[in-house]
């Protein structure tokens, strides 16, 4: 599995990384631009990601954006809303209102409160069949 971390915390990202480093091959990104950028790289190479685990408050570019402009690069390629990439997202808000909202606006397949178990990241990969089985 090739997987995409973004988050502006580098702790966050490395301790995410930590968490999967014997389940996938990990680049990082640190905002949403450089995630967009990544993620296009990997399209136009045709090796692409499978899994994005984006954080949603970042600088330069949110999450929220990030996974707008991803979807709409994903349709420019004729990438079908049911074949498109996997996105987890990350944040620390966590109201009911929140969650819908990263939901639609990032079209996630899932979204984890902050800070994340890794016990937790398992159990959701598993869900969404990227793994066979918690680890």
């Amino acid at each position: 599995m090739r997987c995409l971390i973004v988050d502006d915390d580098q702790l966050g990202r490395e301790i995410t990384g930590l968490y999967l480093e014997d389940l996938a091959s990990i680049d990082m990104a640190s905002n949403g631009r450089e995630a967009v950028d990544k993620y296009t790289e990997a399209v136009t190479a045709g090796n692409p990601y499978d899994l994005i685990i984006l954080d949603i408050i970042m600088p330069e570019m949110d999450g929220h954006e990030a996974a707008k402009a991803i979807r709409h690069l994903e349709q420019e390629q004729g990438i079908t809303p049911d074949k498109g990439i996997n996105i987890i997202v990350l944040s620390s808000l966590n109201t009911s209102k929140d969650i819908i909202e990263t939901y639609v606006s990032a079209q996630s397949a899932a979204h984890l409160v902050k800070p994340v178990s890794r016990e937790k990241l398992l159990k959701t990969l598993k869900k969404l069949e990227l793994i066979k089985e918690e680890v």
